[in-house]
Parts: structure tokens; C-alpha cells; sequence
């Protein structure tokens, strides 16, 4: 059946019912504004004048307002302009009274606002309550995508509700921010309808100091606010949604003009056109629910596009289909001519035909999916595999038993129509059959967002989760903490000047779905970040593809023809067509169904059809998963569950491997045993790890009896304090060789209550310096010692003021380093910051001079590129320098600048000047790590360089990314397809140790007394009433797969830190003990190369204790004499009291 749709220019009917306000009759915008609980209300009405009166009359009702810098020329009779400027700019804004909402648990507040174009990308506040202050505020901005939100410790403890879309610029919104104290929510509406929400446990009685409350002005160094204000509302209650829509619709009536031609402009971008139509179905599109549809003969032609073609004998059908757009109660219509052709049988045979499928793999015992309605099949001529009669299909080996391994078998399907029987279609089908004991339905699904605080914010909710079945099967166990695992990659590759918000992406309803080929597909709907439209779900879906579900190759959109929204799409392969069957729901609702032969290619895609396909799979809820959102499943063997759970499930020490036996002889002293000083720690996942033994108890051993003791050891396990340092962001830990003498230091931002640019007017660069890594932190007492303060100069004499970030210990070509940003000005500007080395100076003989004493390290200089010029020549600011050499010994940069990672060779020689361009190799690309990418470091391990970098900017939100390379030094590190990304960050927010630990990042490697790596972060904790970044250290192991696990509980690192072994007591003779090795001589008996009896040197030698001649501590002998005394002088020396050996245990 071929679809037509034929276009003339048929005039089309529109029309705009007016009633006496100006609006249609659809609108009910002539109702009154609420004004139980309205404190203020200020209507920009007036023609001039610097006072705006509150017009609110009950008993709470505030003062006027006033203009500040205001000019009568800024008033257009129904509007305030807002002119925006600079912070220290004469720029109008208007000040509220003090004490707007003072003591109060819930508010509301709505502004009719037209926004200028410079807002959607500046940083601005709408409005403020609060102070002059950064960090008690209840706001709304119109930037990117507009947000309200409340906070007492400034930005990070925000909590926010957002728009789901941009606003545009230059036209009228009425904007709503409600805080709910009861239920404990954050509500944004846009035109009356609401976008956002979120918990919060803030009110207006949070912010205790609101002597500074404004329209248009910011506590920030933000510019003022540019648009128009023509009404502002404040409520000292929540409203309901209908008041919110009420106050929407009467706010129109200002400006009904515009908003009646934004009305015919929703339809005016419909490009509607009379159309011919032959197939079951028509697209009627919705423009994403703001225009609805009627028509005139819905047997013929239903309101969602669903087509009933007529019979051949009937003829064609004629129908009208009219559209209204809404918008804030004004409605506008226009209608098209819809012509239907007839349809025969055999067509609508086929097209039901092409809805039905098996699915290509299946869990033995699983009952088919049952056809549509309106169609019948028959299951026959099964062929390897078993269908009974109920749609149960089973995999038997040859002897008629289940089978053990996977069966590929094929079946064929007769389909019908239950109103045309006797015209059938037969298609022939695939079935992999998986053994039903070791397979399992794998669930993908994205999540309800809701706080940062969970670890499920927007950025991290839309994204493909996944959850395997729990032990009961009862319930999902999710995999990755229940977070993301395939997040979309942004719109576009991020520009030079870096990742905007604009092009960052998400996405709802992903589903994996079997491939042809055996590996896994991901189908999902594309979103702008945070879930907004990014108009690709009018009209297509995201595909990914992945060979195991660990790793994901991005194909991109498929169009998939639809014209009217993309809803809950999901596939399927079709093997009887050798095509996808792609099947989703549309805006306004009607199943919809095609096929396409390539995913990757639009050009093989077929007709649209109305209808549903009976794929199976879905599940509506799912016990066990927290915000759960309908998903679907898909079957995998037991190959894929081993891979998934070692991959995204916790590992675990699952015993430790057995010593091999001790012996000792006879009357031998337990205590002076040779004991094995480490542990061998086995893991759930395959990964083994080591940790000391601290002690072992002999004293069970009784060697004056022969026969096998155990004895007992202590593993150590230290554990560090937690937090390790307050107020210690980016922070760095060495293990530092001082002159023969191993010595620890510690650097890292101070970060006091957040300020870490100014400081309190104190900024610093402390470090300290222990013998061990406990003795760094605060809970011993560490000392710190301010390397650097305000107002110390750099190597040019440039006086420094703040900043002193991310601070790094190097050894670079032999001197002890410290990588570091500093910045400048007399109220220090982080945009003045660039990237710097300081060294420590050594003495005339190469000895490091103490680095505790400030003078021993030299001025910080630059660094640059080589012609001197700055790293970053877009906007300057430079910083967290990383540094590191391959194996083969290539020394490189890698830093931050533009919100990207950038790397270039450098001479350790010549540290201040690199010797090539800078290249940006990681740009941040995913929600989870959305438009920063910084805080690299990088180690070698098993030949591949393992970067940890962090992104989702410094907050709650802050994560850990990780991208690989090759380390032997043949590969171009400088090529950004050098380095392997991570699909998900590597680190997270989640919970530790019982509680939850928020925003880490900046992490760097560094090593233990003990010759274990651990990994060195900060993370965000209110400990000690501080609200800065916190230092944390933990032990690193290493997966199966070669991954850092850099979130090991202490209990899943070592199950028991008890181990034991065997000490065996050996019966009969001593054997003589190992003795030196006389010059010019073969070993002793028991020493490698060792053959004979002892021998003794000639007339007038002398033996050291060491056995090498004319030593220290000789013995003197001539002839006989040594050989008796001599001889007995050896065996005493060698230790004849104990001889020791080792043999493996055998293990039955």
C-alpha cells in the first residue's frame, strides 16, 4: 500500500472568536486574580513616575514600590523597560519593600515579563528576595532554561524548579514561582501551566535577612535584568494550579494582541494543506499539544490521525479536520479537506502483517506475545524449538530434556484478519531460545527526577538505567547505584569556545532491544537537557548501539517521517523481514508503528502506520527501583549478567589466597619465624588486591613437638578519617623522598565556607608535611604552613591576590613541583588566573632544600606557550595543570581552559614553556559532566595511562570521568582519538559509609606507605557547621576489567581481617643452615649451586660474615685449624638454631 499525500493551495478557513476583552471564546482570562493571601500586587500601568503602588488591599498588604535610577522614558503605559547593564552601571531595577516574606512557609510569585535577548544567555536575576549577600536568596532567572530557586548557602545549596524549554526573546510569559512549606516543594509554571518541581527544604522564612528585595537586580556581580515587567504578585501562600493559570490568563489580557498572533502563528507552523490519504492513517500534528483537532466524520477519519479507509465499492471519502491553537485563553482555527481513498483486503492483510513479529531472542518457557486485535495467527512448522498451543516456547536438546545452551530454531506465523479470514500472509521467524536457569530479562528504563541530593537530578534521572531481576524475582535490583549508564552525547561536537547548556541532551524512554548481529540496540527519545524538547522528538528517535552493554556507540537520530511527536518509542527485529519494526506513541496519543532496514539510514525506513505491534517487554512498575518510570526488557544470557554485575555491581573480598605451609625445626623460636608480611585478597569479580599483614600471633606454636601449628595474623587495614580536612578542595597528596627520608605533603584550595577566590581577604596556598598520610590530617593535628598568601608576587613581579587553585605535587626533571593557578587584582578576578609552576630549590650539592620554608621554593611563573604567549587566547584563565610522562619518557601538560581538557609536550628542562600547540583532547559531551571537563591526573598502570578528570561543575552535582591511552609512547597522545572515554563518570554522589557524600571530584592519584595507590578527592559536607569542599582519601582497587573502583566500602575491601596459616614443625635431624659462600667456592648444601661439604679457604684467608674475603669482621685460620673451629664459627653465624623452608600447601 503506497501513501499519498497530495497538496494544493486550497485557502484554508481560519478563524478568531472575539469576545468583548479581546480574547476568544475559549479563554476564560476575564477572571479575577486570586487575592486570598496577596501581599503585593504592582501593576507597571502608569505613563511616569518613580513610586509603584501596591494595589493588594488586604491586611497583610506591603508598601509601594520603588524605581531605582528610573526615567520616565522607561514607561509604556502598560510595561516597565528594564534597561540591563553592568553591575556598577546606572541601570533602573526596582527595590520592594523589606521583609517581603518574612516568617512565611509558602509564597507564591508571578511576573508578566518580555525578555530581552541578551538575558538568555547572561547570568541574571528576574527577581530577589533576600539581601545583598550571595547566599541567602529566593530567585528567578530567565537564563538558558528559566529556573526559581531557593538557597542559604548560596549556589550549591540550591534547590531549583525549572521550565522544560528556553524562553524566546521579545514576547510576553507570565512566569510563576511557588513554594509549597506543607508538602515541602519548589514549583515553576510557565503560562499557567507548571514545568518544574522539586522537594525543597527551604521556605521564605529560610532567608532571614530580606532587607534587599528587587526586580531586576541580582546579589551577584550578575548585569541587571533587560526586558519589560508589566505585573508582579507576591502571595504568602501556595497557590493552587488553577489560581496559577487564572492569574496567567488575566495577565494576557494586557497584551491580547500578542498573544492572539502567537496563537495563529502555532498554526501558521503547521503548514496545513488539503490532502489526499492512502492509509490507515493521517498526520494531524499537534505542534507538542497546543493545537487540538476535530473532524467530521470521525468513522472515517478519528481526531488523532487514525484512518478507517472505505471499501473499494464504497469510493473515496470526503472529510473536513479542523485545528484551534490556545494559548493563554486566546484560540485561533483553521481547517483542511481530507480525502480518503478506498483500501482492498489483501492491503489491510499486509499491514497488519507487517505489526506482527517474534521476538529474535527469548528465555525458554516464555509465552509469545499475543497479536494485536483484529488479527489472528498461527503458530506452525516449528523447527529446533517447541511452541505449545497456549504460545509457551521451550528449547529441548536431543534427548528431549531442556537444553543447556542456547538454540536457534524458526517457527512460521499464518496471519489474518478476524474480518477477512480467508486472505493470509505467512511469515517466517528466528527464535534464539537462552536456557531459562542462567538467563534473565534485562530492565532499561530513565527515572523521575528528583534532587541533586539523591544523586538524581535531571542531568542524571534522564538517562538509561538498567536493573537486573533480585534473588526472589519479586522485585529489580538496579545496577550502577540506580544510576545512568547511557547518557547521549551533545547536539553537536562542543564548539572551540566550549559545551554550552544549549547543546548538552538527555533522554527518556530508552529501551535495549536485540540486534541482527547478536549485540545490543538502544532506542530512547532525545531531549534537551533536563528534559525539555529539543524538537528532534517531533519527528525521530536516538539510536545507540553496544556489543555488550558496557560501552556505547552513539549512531544518532533517525527520522522516522512522523510529524506530530515521537512518544515512548521502542523495537524490535523483525528476522521474517529482516528489519526493525520501530513502534512509539504520538502527542496526541494513537500507537504508530514502521519499519526501517537500517538504523543508521533514514532512506530504508517504510510507511507509517496506525496501529500497535504486539512486542512484549513492557513493564509498567518495578519494586525495587526509587522513581521508577515505565520501562521495558530484554532477555541476556548468562554471559552478559556475569559482565553487567562485575561491571556495575559492587565487588567484594570473597577470601584471601591460602599461604603456602612455614616450616621450622625442632626447638626453633616461633617468634623469629619468617612470616609472609602481605595478603593475597581475592574478589567477587576475579580482582585481586593486597594489603599488609600487621602482625601474626606464633604463640599456639610449639616446636619442641613435631606436627602442624596455625597461627593467626592481623591484616591491616587503615582506615582514614572522614572528612580528612575541612575546607581542602582539589587537594593533593605526595609521597615525597626528602634527601634519603620518606616524607608526606599535602596541598591542596582553601575553600573556607565556599570562598576560595578573596578568601575572607586571606587567601592562601597551605600545605603540610607528616611522616605518614594520617599524619596530614586534621584529626592529628597537621600543622599547615602558608606556602603562598594575598600579596606575595609571582616570578614578574605581578602581585598575587586570591584564587591559588588546584594545586599539584610534581617531580619534574628531579625538583619537587608545586602546578598551581594563581590570580591577580586588588579584588582578586578568577578570569586572571593562569596556570603556574613553583620549584624547590636544591642545594650546591642536589639535595632539596626544606620545603616547608617558604623562601626555599621559587617565584611562581607562567606557563606558556612556547612563543610566551598565554595557553588560553580566548578569555585568558588557565588552570588545575596536571603532569605526567609515557614510558617512554615524553613529558606532558594537561589542563583546563574553555571548560575543556587540553594537553601539549613540555621539556621538564624548560618547565614554564611548552614545546607544542595546545589540543583539546576531552570536551565535555553527556548531562552527567555537563559543560565543564577539569582536575585532571594521570597515572600509568598495565601500560595504559588512566586520566581521571571531573565535570557537572563544582557543586553536588560534581563527578569523576575517565579516559584511557595507550602509555608506551607510540601512539600520538596529542590526538584526541588517542583517548578513551567513559560512557558514565567513574566516581558519583552516593552513599558511603551510611550516609550520602556529595560532589566529588578533583581527585588525584598518589600512593601509600604501604605501596598501595589511593585515590585523594574532595566531596561537599556540612561537617563542623562548614560549608566548603572537603578532603577525602581512599585505598583504589582495581576490577577484573583493569577500572578503578574508587568507592570501596572498607568492609567490601576486606571481608575479615583475620587470616591464618600453617607452621609445620619438622621431625628428625637439623639440617644444617645456609652459610656463607667461602671465596673461590660453590655453595653450601641448600644454597643454589651448592655441592659437597663445607670446605675451608686457604692458609691465611679471611671470610667476612657476608662471605666475601678480606671483609669487616673477619675470621683468620689456617689448614685444620678452621676446618674444626671455623666450620662450628659458620654454623653459629648461619643460624643453626632454625632452618626454614617453604612448601606449597596443597589444597584438596
Amino acid at each position: 500500500m503506497i501513501s499519498r499525500i497530495l497538496k494544493r493551495g486550497a485557502a484554508a478557513v481560519v478563524s478568531l472568536a472575539v469576545i468583548g476583552t479581546g480574547l476568544s471564546a475559549a479563554g476564560a482570562a476575564s477572571a479575577a486574580a486570586p487575592t486570598d493571601g496577596l501581599v503585593a500586587e504592582y501593576l507597571f500601568s502608569q505613563a511616569a513616575g518613580a513610586t509603584v503602588a501596591n494595589t493588594a488591599t488586604g491586611a497583610g498588604a506591603l508598601g509601594d514600590a520603588t524605581v531605582v535610577n528610573g526615567s520616565d522614558a522607561r514607561w509604556t503605559g502598560d510595561s516597565l523597560e528594564f534597561s540591563g547593564g553592568a553591575k556598577n552601571s546606572s541601570a533602573n531595577w526596582v527595590r520592594l519593600p523589606n521583609d517581603i516574606l518574612a516568617g512565611k512557609t509558602s509564597a507564591t510569585i508571578s511576573t508578566e515579563v518580555k525578555v530581552d535577548a541578551s538575558m538568555k544567555s547572561a547570568y541574571n536575576f528576574l527577581w530577589n528576595v533576600g539581601n545583598d549577600s550571595p547566599t541567602s536568596y529566593f530567585f528567578t532567572t530567565v537564563r538558558d532554561t528559566p529556573r526559581t530557586a531557593i538557597t542559604t548557602s548560596s549556589n550549591p545549596g540550591e534547590f531549583n524548579a525549572r521550565a522544560t524549554n528556553n524562553l524566546e526573546a521579545d514576547r510576553w510569559y507570565n512566569l510563576t514561582s511557588v513554594i509549597d512549606g506543607a508538602a515541602g516543594t519548589i514549583s515553576f509554571y510557565v503560562d499557567g501551566v507548571k514545568t518544574g518541581q522539586a522537594p525543597t527544604t527551604l521556605t521564605p522564612a529560610s532567608i532571614t535577612d530580606q532587607s534587599l528585595n528587587a526586580i531586576g537586580r541580582s546579589p551577584w556581580p550578575d548585569g541587571f535584568f533587560a526586558g519589560e515587567v508589566s505585573a508582579f504578585r507576591v502571595y504568602d501562600r501556595a497557590l493552587a494550579d488553577a489560581d496559577v493559570t487564572a492569574i496567567s490568563d488575566l495577565d494576557a489580557t494586557i497584551h491580547s494582541a500578542d498573544v492572539a498572533a502567537r496563537a495563529q502563528a502555532v498554526l501558521d507552523g503547521l503548514d496545513l494543506d488539503d490532502q489526499t490519504v492512502d492509509s490507515g492513517y493521517v498526520a494531524l500534528p499537534t505542534a507538542g499539544g497546543a493545537v487540538t483537532w476535530t473532524t467530521s466524520d470521525e468513522t472515517i477519519v478519528a481526531p488523532d490521525g487514525r484512518v478507517n479507509q472505505p471499501s473499494e465499492s464504497d469510493g473515496p471519502a470526503t472529510v473536513t479536520a479542523t485545528a484551534t491553537s490556545t494559548v493563554r485563553g486566546v484560540s485561533a482555527s483553521t481547517s483542511i479537506t481530507l480525502t480518503v481513498l478506498p483500501t482492498s483486503d489483501q492491503e489491510r492483510v499486509e499491514a497488519a502483517a507487517a505489526g506482527y513479529v517474534l521476538p529474535p531472542v527469548v528465555i525458554s518457557g516464555t509465552v509469545l506475545p499475543a497479536p494485536a486485535d483484529g488479527t489472528t495467527v498461527v503458530l506452525q512448522n516449528a523447527q529446533g524449538i517447541v511452541v505449545a498451543a497456549d504460545g509457551t516456547i521451550t528449547a529441548p536438546d536431543a534427548a528431549g530434556a531442556a537444553a543447556a545452551g542456547d538454540v536457534t530454531g524458526t517457527v512460521d506465523a499464518v496471519i489474518s484478519r478476524t474480518d477477512a479470514p480467508a486472505v493470509t500472509v505467512t511469515k517466517t521467524f528466528t527464535v534464539r531460545v537462552l536456557p531459562a536457569g542462567s538467563s534473565q530479562e534485562l530492565l532499561s528504563y530513565h527515572r523521575t527526577p528528583t534532587s541533586a541530593n539523591t544523586a538524581n537530578n535531571a542531568d542524571v534521572a534522564l538517562s538509561m538505567h538498567l536493573a537486573l531481576p533480585s534473588a526472589d524475582a519479586a522485585s529489580w535490583t538496579p545496577l550502577n547505584e540506580n544510576y545512568g549508564i547511557f547518557f547521549p552525547k551533545t547536539s553537536v561536537t562542543p564548539p572551540p569556545t566550549g559545551t554550552s547548556n544549549e547543546i548538552i541532551r538527555s533522554l527518556v524512554n530508552p529501551q535495549v532491544f536485540a540486534l541482527e548481529d547478536g549485540g545490543y540496540g538502544v532506542i530512547s527519545t532525545r531531549t534537551a537537557r533536563e528534559g525539555a524538547s529539543d524538537g528532534t522528538q517531533k519527528s525521530s528517535v536516538l539510536i545507540a548501539t553496544s556489543a555488550d552493554l558496557l560501552s556505547y556507540d552513539e549512531v544518532g537520530l533517525l527520522d522516522l517521517g512522523e510529524t506530530n511527536g515521537v512518544n515512548a518509542p521502542h523495537a524490535v527485529y523483525d528476522s521474517a523481514a529482516d528489519a526493525y519494526l520501530i513502534a512509539w506513541t504520538d502527542d496526541s496519543g494513537t500507537p504508530k508503528y514502521t519499519t526501517v532496514a537500517d538504523l543508521a539510514d533514514a532512506g530504508t525506513r517504510g510507511q507509517i502506520v496506525a496501529g500497535v505491534i504486539n512486542d512484549r517487554g513492557a513493564v509498567a512498575a518495578a519494586s525495587g527501583i526509587d522513581d521508577y518510570v515505565a520501562g521495558r526488557t530484554v532477555p541476556v544470557d548468562a554471559a552478559t549478567i556475569t559482565a553487567l554485575e562485575e561491571r556495575f555491581g559492587r565487588i567484594v573480598n570473597t577470601g584471601y589466597t591460602p599461604f603456602d605451609d612455614v616450616e621450622a625445626s625442632l626447638g626453633a623460636d616461633a617468634s623469629t619465624l619468617d612470616l609472609p608480611t602481605d595478603v593475597a585478597l581475592e574478589y567477587s569479580d576475579g580482582s585481586t588486591g593486597s594489603l599488609p599483614v600487621a602482625s601474626w600471633d606464633t604463640s599456639a606454636v610449639d616446636t619442641s613437638k613435631p606436627g602442624s601449628y596455625t597461627v593467626t595474623g592481623t591484616v591491616k587495614q587503615t582506615e582514614y578519617p572522614r572528612p580528612f580536612a575541612d575546607e581542602r578542595a582539589d587537594p593533593s597528596v605526595y609521597k615525597y623522598d626528602f634527601n634519603g627520608t620518606t616524607k608526606y605533603l599535602m596541598i591542596a584550595t582553601n575553600d573556607l565556607y565556599g570562598s576560595n577566590v578573596e578568601q575572607q581577604g586571606a587567601a592562601m596556598m597551605p600545605i603540610r608535611i607528616a611522616d605518614s598520610i594520617s599524619g596530614l590530617s586534621d584529626a592529628a593535628g597537621a600543622e599547615e604552613i602558608d606556602l603562598l598568601k594575598r600579596g606575595d608576587t609571582d616570578a614578574q613581579g605581578a602581585v598575587m591576590t586570591g584564587c591559588f587553585w588546584a594545586p599539584e605535587y610534581h617531580e619534574i626533571d628531579g625538583r619537587l613541583s608545586i602546578l598551581f593557578m594563581p590570580c591577580y587584582g586588588d579584588n582578586p578576578d578568577m578570569w586572571s588566573g593562569r596556570a603556574s609552576i613553583m620549584q624547590l630549590k636544591q642545594d650546591a650539592s642536589g639535595a632539596d632544600l626544606d620545603p616547608a620554608i617558604p623562601s626555599n621554593w621559587t617565584k611562581p611563573s607562567k606557563v606558556l606557550r612556547a612563543d610566551g604567549s598565554d595557553l588560553n587566547q580566548v578569555n585568558g584563565i588557565s588552570l588545575d595543570m596536571t603532569f605526567f610522562q609515557d614510558e617512554s619518557g615524553q613529558a606532558y601538560y594537561v589542563w583546563q581552559h574553555l571548560g575543556a581538557l587540553f594537553i601539549a609536550k613540555v621539556d621538564p628542562a624548560n618547565p614554564t614553556r611548552l614545546t607544542t600547540d595546545p589540543v583539546r583532547i576531552l570536551a565535555p559531551e553527556y548531562a552527567w559532566d555537563n559543560t565543564i571537563a577539569e582536575g585532571p591526573n594521570v597515572i600509568t598502570r598495565d601500560g595504559r595511562l588512566q586520566l581521571i578528570y571531573s565535570g557537572s561543575t563544582v557543586g553536588d552535582t560534581y563527578t569523576t570521568g575517565l579516559a584511557t591511552a595507550d602509555a608506551s609512547g607510540d601512539t600520538d597522545l596529542l590526538s584526541p582519538d588517542a583517548w578513551s572515554k567513559l560512557d558514565y563518570p567513574i566516581q558519583k554522589s552516593g552513599v558511603f559509609d551510611g550516609a550520602w557524600q556529595l560532589g566529588t571530584g578533583h581527585g588525584m592519584w598518589s600512593e601509600d606507605e604501604d605501596g598501595n595507590m589511593i585515590y585523594v578527592f574532595h566531596a561537599r559536607t556540612d561537617n563542623n557547621n562548614l560549608s566548603g569542599r572537603d578532603m577525602f582519601v581512599r585505598r583504589v582497587h582495581w576490577s577484573a576489567e583493569g577500572l578503578p573502583v574508587l568507592d570501596m566500602e572498607p568492609e567490601e575491601e576486606l571481608a575479615s581481617p583475620t587470616v591464618t596459616l600453617n607452621v609445620v614443625v619438622a621431625d628428625g635431624e637439623v639440617t644444617p643452615p645456609v652459610g656463607p659462600t667461602l671465596p673461590g667456592q660453590p655453595g653450601l648444601p641448600g644454597q643454589p649451586g651448592g655441592t659437597g661439604g663445607p670446605t675451608t679457604p686457604a692458609s691465611g684467608s679471611t671470610v667476612d660474615a657476608g662471605g666475601t674475603s678480606n671483609g669487616p669482621l673477619a675470621l683468620t685460620g689456617s689448614g685444620a685449624l678452621f676446618a674444626g673451629l671455623g666450620a662450628l664459627a659458620l654454623l653459629l653465624a648461619g643460624g643453626a638454631a632454625l632452618w626454614l623452608r617453604r612448601r606449597r600447601k596443597l589444597v584438596p
